[in-house]
């Protein structure tokens, strides 16, 4: 009983518990493997996938790979190359390069975008918009190609930068040549300057091997010349860190400078002239009648070069561009006027020529000239009497000029004042020349669709009227007297030397006139230029030199008011000297200067007198030529 009892109360413990414990006991069992199963075949395939991945990435495209990686953390970086140096005649500089600390952005090491560009227009002052202008501008180079954002960052700018590096990924300073223009001013015009390349300019093809941020000729001998004085950049493999950042230098590539010029320029004969100009507006140019080559010149009111080449401000731009006395302009080859009575040497060699007059031919002059229905006067009003050519040279009459120029005819005084250069561009070695205007009657009827008439005449022949000519070309006809017949091609550059140290290229004087006329013609008129200077009754006494013959030609050119304002006439001036042997030829304007005799003629006696002292040959050439 004892037994069944247990047994029974065995049982009653089994039924005692619960059957769907049990039950969940024993699937669990059997559930927990079949999901193991599951887990460890995509675990498996997991494996296969990343094993397939790695062996192509590895083992495929390992050199690919390995490269991308080199290039996140090596960069080649460019070497700019400093431009060639620009020398006077006499070795001085006048043009080289000095060091300067330019900001840079690099795309890629951007981390934020806003906050570098923020941070960095906060920091230095720089508008956020042109920041990313210029990025903008850059948009079609590599992300590691390096953005120039400013130039000649200051002392204190480049301690707020480094400060504020960590807060400036991709941002940098690198040390780079930057062109600079010892004397300011003082050749402004002739030397020209550099400036940043525009996105406009980064689309032709001639400049298709720049880059933005690049500085290029953009006026004068620096656009002339571009090819000869940028020179070749190098560059540097770097590694740098995760901030972009340089670490080391790998590889270096040495850039090779631009060439070398040397020009006809003398520094201390253009020191003259710039103070003779000083607070006027006008030009002048110096050459040499016998070669072409160019001692001074000089155009005013004038611009600092150093400006442009520093990355000129909008502001300063501004500035520039709209100041109406254009200091930008080149007023001894882009500015055209009226030559005045300096175009009466025409005139008269061509009178001469052609044998309309002699030595003896006089006209009488009473202040005035009657033709057709009015009176061309004579800027003496009581008249100077009965005039020959020498007198009408010296003196200046209008009168006597009047006369022969229309005997002369207006296409007899275009076709002579073509062939000796005047009313067309002289070749100087400057760009963007201007060509100036000797007119004819086939020139009015295809521009005005009028014939021309005599009374025009009448004024073409003392350089007034339809008569529009630059400081370069007077100086050629000065030149064209000095030389009885020949001119040369005005040459500014004299020879261009290699970083090597060999010359890449000499300039040669360059005939551009040569035509023969009978010797007495010359000798009547620079028996008459002579005595302008030299004579008491002449219109240039007060300008002679001591002791040396210079000969010359004033001319008063009118000109109309501008705004209302009558400003003044324009003041000429042509010379050379010494008069027997002429080693210098002049042409100076002055802008509402008033009479030639008192504004322009001194600028060309202070240039003959200081060649006295600073070029020993014209010095040479000066006494040999003393005279009586």
């Amino acid at each position: 009983m004892k037994k069944k009892k247990d047994n029974h109360s065995t049982n009653d413990m089994f039924y005692a518990e619960p059957r769907g414990t049990e039950y969940e006991k024993v699937m669990k069992e059997k559930t927990v493997p079949d999901k193991y199963k599951w887990c460890k075949w995509v675990l498996i395939m997991t494996m296969i996938v990343l094993s397939i991945r790695l062996w192509h990435l590895q083992i495929m495209q390992g050199n690919e790979m390995r490269q991308q990686s080199e290039m996140n953390r090596i960069r080649i970086k460019k070497v700019l190359a400093p431009r060639g140096i620009m020398f006077d005649r006499m070795g001085k500089i006048l043009a080289d390069t000095r060091p300067s600390f330019n900001l840079y952005i690099t795309p890629e090491d951007i981390k934020d975008f806003n906050q570098t560009v923020d941070g960095l227009s906060g920091l230095m002052g720089i508008d956020r918009e042109e920041i990313i202008e210029k990025l903008k501008a850059a948009s079609n180079f590599p992300s590691s190609f390096p953005v120039k954002i400013k130039d000649d960052v200051t002392m204190d700018e480049l301690a707020k930068v480094e400060a504020n590096r960590v807060y400036l990924p991709g941002v940098s300073i690198q040390i780079e040549p930057k062109r600079n223009y010892p004397y300011g001013k003082v050749l402004a015009h002739t030397l020209g300057y550099v400036s940043e390349i525009s996105s406009e300019e980064l689309k032709e093809e001639k400049y298709r091997t720049y880059s933005p941020g690049d500085y290029i000729g953009k006026y004068g001998l620096e656009r002339m010349y571009e090819d000869y004085l940028r020179g070749i950049d190098g560059e540097k493999r770097v590694e740098v860190d995760a901030m972009g950042r340089e670490v080391r230098t790998l590889e270096m590539k040495d850039p090779i400078p631009g060439s070398n010029m040397y020009l006809n320029i003398n520094l201390d004969v253009q020191m003259v002239v710039e103070k003779a100009l000083e607070g006027k507006r006008g030009g002048c140019i110096a050459l040499e009648p016998k070669t072409g080559a160019v001692i001074a010149l000089a155009s005013r009111p004038a611009f600092d070069p150093n400006k442009f080449a520093s990355g000129i401000t909008k502001k300063d731009w501004q500035a520039i561009a709209l100041d109406s006395t254009h200091p930008l302009q080149n007023r001894v080859i882009q500015g055209r006027y009226p030559p005045g009575s300096t175009f009466k040497i025409l005139t008269a060699l061509k009178a001469l020529e052609d044998g309309l007059i002699n030595a003896n031919t006089s006209y009488g002059c009473r202040g005035g000239f009657p033709f057709g229905n009015r009176i061309f006067k004579c800027w003496k009003k009581g008249g100077h009497g009965t005039v020959n050519v020498h007198r009408g040279i010296v003196e200046s009459c209008d009168v006597f000029f009047y006369n022969i120029g229309l005997r002369l005819g207006v296409d007899r005084i275009h076709s002579f004042g073509t062939s000796v250069g005047l009313g067309k561009p002289s070749g100087i070695d400057l760009p963007s020349e201007a060509r100036g205007l000797l007119p004819s009657t086939e020139w009015k009827r295809k521009t005005q669709g009028v014939p021309w008439y005599e009374g025009e005449t009448v004024s073409v022949a003392i350089g007034q009227g339809a008569v529009w000519l630059t400081p370069v070309q007077l100086v050629q006809l000065s030149s064209f007297v000095a030389n009885e017949g020949i001119t040369f091609k005005p040459q500014i550059v004299s020879k261009i030397i290699g970083p090597d140290g060999k010359t890449q290229k000499i300039f040669e004087p360059v005939v551009t006139a040569d035509i023969k006329m009978k010797k007495q013609v010359f000798t009547i008129v620079k028996e008459g230029m002579q005595g302008v200077v030299n004579e008491r009754s002449g219109t240039a006494y007060g300008s002679r030199i001591e002791n040396v013959h210079m000969s010359g030609k004033t001319g008063t050119a009118q000109t109309t008011p501008v705004k209302g304002r009558d400003l003044g006439d324009h003041a000429w001036f042509i010379a050379y000297a010494p008069s027997e042997d002429p080693a210098v030829a002049i042409s100076v304007l002055i802008e509402y200067g008033g009479h030639g005799s008192s504004e322009a003629a001194p600028v060309a006696k202070a240039i003959s007198e200081s060649l006295l002292t600073v070029k020993p040959e014209i010095k040479e050439a000066m006494v040999r030529g003393q005279g009586r």
